[in-house]
């Protein structure tokens, strides 16, 4: 199973500037793939794409051959920067997560979430004990490839190394593929098994470049 990006392009209307043009690369079930690049380069729009929130200008995005599911659980979910934008802030932690599905108390164990934190509500909680929930909620038995998008970007040094360590346990034991989206070369290179640098469209030679791995 694979995610394939093809020729994807997207602006949000005719007359305005392409954000991304032409990307084209594919991600295989247990592959780690970073797409790096400045802010502006169109690396959170691309992840959108790929996770099924947006859908392109031009070109397609297929899971194993064919379009996303446009209803159910789709297969490729996404993890946000900003983990209080993901969850309905008048719900309690414990509906937030089994809204789609009932974590195994292990996972939950394995991602450092407290029972007790069950009950709260989210602007009860830090902003890596969030996020915690927002990893785990995104687990789902039917989840094969996780879009993340800069998740760790505002969160401190220790609390960044412990959820990477646990997302990437996770994906080892499950063969998941992952596209990390980041502008930390240094995170990209120790997290992930190859580098997608997005190239920068806004001058007129590199309009329609292809970015492939």
């Amino acid at each position: 199973m694979g995610i394939e990006a093809r020729n994807v392009s997207f602006r949000y209307r005719k007359d305005s500037p392409w954000i991304l043009k032409n990307v084209d690369f594919t991600v295989e079930a247990g592959q780690r793939i970073a797409l790096v690049g400045p802010s502006g380069y169109g690396k959170s729009t691309l992840a959108k794409i790929l996770a099924g929130y947006l859908i392109p200008t031009e070109g397609q995005v297929l899971l194993d051959g064919k379009p996303l599911p446009a209803k159910g659980y789709c297969p490729v979910q996404m993890i946000y920067q900003h983990p209080e934008q993901a969850v309905n802030p008048r719900w309690k932690m414990k509906k937030t997560l089994t809204e789609c599905w009932l974590p195994d108390p292990r996972l939950l164990a394995a991602m450092g979430i407290e029972e007790e934190w069950l009950k709260r509500w989210p602007s009860e909680l830090s902003g890596g004990e969030l996020q915690r929930f927002c990893i785990a909620r995104v687990l789902g038995p039917a989840t094969k490839f996780l879009v993340c998008d800069e998740i760790t970007t505002m969160l401190d040094v220790i609390t960044q190394a412990q959820i990477w360590e646990l997302i990437s346990q996770v994906a080892e034991k499950r063969r998941l593929g992952l596209v990390v989206v980041t502008h930390n070369m240094a995170l990209a290179e120790k997290v992930c098994d190859q580098i997608v640098a997005l190239p920068d469209i806004n001058g007129a030679s590199s309009i329609g470049r292809k970015c492939k791995i």
